[in-house]
Formats: C-alpha cells, structure tokens, sequence
C-alpha cells in the first residue's frame, strides 16, 4: 500500500508514450485495478508461486531473476557468514577464558572497534587497499574485470559483510561464556579433571550458543541475501543490488517481491533456529 502511494510509476520514466499506450500497460499489469483487488490478485500469485512480472524489463518474471540474484549474494553471504561465526566465536571465547587480561583486552577492543565501523568504511578501505595501494601485487584485475564470479572477487566484499558481524558475535559470545564457566556444572567438570578442551567445548561453549543462536536467525537472513551498500560499492549483480535499482525504477512488482522473499526468510530461519535449541539443550522441549 505505501509503495503505491509514491509519486509516478514505471511507465512514466520511459520515453514518452500516448495515453492509449499507458492505459494499455497499466491494464496489462492490472495496475488499474483497485487495490483490494490488486493484493487480492498478487496473494493468489504467492499462493501459487508467481510473484509476477517486472514491469521495466517486459516478459521477466520475477521468481527466477530472485532465485538467480539470490544465489550471488548469497555466494558472497557464504563466505562472509564463515567470517561472522568463525571469527565472531573465536574471539568471544578467548576475551572469556581470558578476563581480565591482555588477550580479553585486545579481543574486546578488536571487537569494539569492528562493530563501531560501518561495513561501508571497510568496503572502501578495502577497495583501496587492494585496488590502488596493493594494485601491482594484486596484478590490478581483482575489481577491474568485467562481470562477476571469480574467486579473488569474493574475499574482500565477504569481509566487508562478515566483519561488523563477527564483532557483534564476538561480545555476545564473551558476555554468555563469562555467566556459562560460573555455573555449578562447568565448575564440576573442572573439579572432576576433565580436559580443557572437553569442558569449554561440550559444557560451556554448547550452553552458552543459545543466546548466540537466538540472534544468528536474522543475521544469516541478511548476511545471505547480501547488503545493499556492499552490492552497490563492489557492483554485484545480487539482491541488494537489484533493490535499489528497483525502487528508482519504480518497479514495485520487483520490489513487493523482494520483501516477500525476504520474509519469507526470515521464518525459515527463526524456524531453524527453534529446531537447533533442544539440541544445545536438551531441557527445551517444544
């Protein structure tokens, strides 16, 4: 409904057009219609699998382009959400096993200073370093090629994305193993000798992931489907890319559809994560 309530439409940012053309378009789309039965319409699409068709790109539909769209950012969500998780925990448990220390210190301060950073000043910084300041090293192609795919073109974009992540991770992992090793169970395994390993990996690190998971649902939803600043600096083809684009367009088909995806994702992901708590703890019974 607020989509609809923006000034103009996608017929009018192309060449000028007779009036009979642009009633002939607008019915062809069903746009005349009014918007009950509009949504109406577009609902028994969803239902049915259809969520249209682009209405500036002519004869595209809509869930193959964001199937294809989607499968690029989430090549680069991929990477950077191995950055998130595996950064993010690493740090998290080494700040807490070591409190109070140069390590906790260092870790914390790392982890402040990464999530204090927009991911948009680690694109740039990276798009300098590797692009101009590293340009003969990196023999000047990483970001110079044309189209998109290649391998070296993944690395810098996924840390961009992944980074801020991480440092998010990073803390709530600290803060929920430093309140995990104080409990009366990771006290026991220390007093019954257990190895290190076995007591921080199976006691403490398993029961302090809850919070950690609980907050990984929405994040993977946004790390895969791409960042619309990230896509837009390194110019890749993905989801991000293509929602801006459509919205200047006017294209609100693409646009409904991209948030519908997105929700859609979004449950999908809260529902993994619903399934994933009883195996860290076995008391949560659904």
């Amino acid at each position: 409904l607020l989509l609809h309530q923006i000034p103009g439409n996608a017929f009018l940012n192309e060449t000028r057009q007779s009036e009979e053309t642009l009633r002939a378009e607008l019915h062809h789309y069903g746009l005349d219609l009014p918007l009950p039965q509009q949504y109406a319409n577009w609902v028994t699409g969803v239902l049915h699998g259809n969520l249209g068709e682009s209405l500036v790109n002519h004869g595209v539909l809509i869930t193959p382009l964001l199937v294809r769209e989607t499968s690029v950012s989430a090549t680069v969500g991929f990477f950077a959400l191995l950055v998130t998780i595996g950064l993010g925990l690493v740090l998290g448990v080494i700040a807490a096993l070591r409190q109070n220390t140069w390590v906790d210190y260092i870790a914390s301060s790392t982890a402040v200073i990464g999530y204090s950073v927009p991911s948009f000043v680690i694109a740039i910084f990276g798009l300098l370093l590797f692009g101009h300041y590293l340009y003969v090293w990196t023999d000047g192609t990483v970001f110079y090629q044309p189209g998109w795919g290649k391998v070296e073109q993944i690395p810098v974009p996924a840390l961009a994305l992944g980074l801020p992540y991480a440092s998010y991770v990073a803390r709530l992992t600290r803060a929920s193993m430093l309140e995990t090793i104080r409990t009366d169970y990771v006290r026991t395994a220390w007093a019954k000798g257990l190895k290190a390993r076995v007591v921080v990996l199976r006691h403490a690190l398993r029961n302090a992931l809850i919070p950690v998971v609980t907050i990984l649902g929405p994040l993977i939803t946004g790390i895969i489907t791409g960042s619309v600043v990230i896509e837009n600096i390194f110019g890749i083809p993905g989801l991000g890319k293509e929602f801006v684009t459509s919205i200047l367009a006017r294209d609100y088909n693409i646009v409904i559809g991209v948030f519908t995806f997105y929700a859609a994702l979004v449950g999908l992901a809260n529902l993994a994560v619903d399934v994933i708590y009883p195996v860290l703890d076995p008391r949560i019974r659904y």
